[in-house]
């Protein structure tokens, strides 16, 4: 007759604390996927404010040189260049639909992105244009024309896919 061994599974004080600590290494897994989608919203946000902001800056810029008459005319080219890159990058910084939040984007963005598209496209060929016109030693009047032109494609943007001033995250 062979005697029966009992085993009782007893739990050490160690095991139950690995147990615990694999429970919430397995909680925080599974907030982290939240977690980084509310960041990257943020941060896209974030980018996209950035981004516009620059855009403004230069636009703002081209307008003290002419409005002042200060003698840095052949900077304007340079503003214009700008204006041209960051209208390149606009396409990926607004790919996301993130039209909630600290944001001026309108849904209509996603909604009618083949038009967006193409508004940003005339931003960028407006503001290549302007940029050649002060290359190739172009007067005050037409640079001040070709800055007209680029003014209308933003302003053209803004009525369209920007949240009106008075709705602006900004105001809240």
């Amino acid at each position: 007759m062979h005697p029966t061994i009992r085993t009782e599974r007893v739990q050490t004080p160690s095991k139950r604390l690995q147990a615990r600590l694999g429970m919430l290494v397995l909680t925080l897994l599974l907030a982290l996927p939240s977690t980084g989608l509310a960041q990257d919203a943020e941060g896209t946000l974030k980018y996209r404010q950035d981004l516009m902001s620059a855009i403004g800056s230069d636009m703002a810029a081209i307008s003290d040189i002419l409005k002042f008459q200060l003698p840095l005319q052949a900077n304007i080219e340079t503003h214009a260049s700008n204006i041209a890159s960051n209208a390149g990058l606009m396409n990926s910084a607004f790919k996301a639909p993130i039209s909630d939040g600290p944001t001026d984007a309108k849904p209509e963005i996603w909604q009618d992105w083949a038009h967006f598209e193409k508004d940003i496209a005339k931003m960028k060929a407006a503001a290549e244009k302007l940029s050649q016109t002060v290359a190739q030693g172009g007067d005050g009047a037409a640079i001040g024309a070709g800055l007209k032109t680029l003014g209308r494609t933003c302003g053209g943007c803004h009525k369209e896919f920007r949240k009106p001033k008075k709705e602006s995250y900004k105001n809240k």
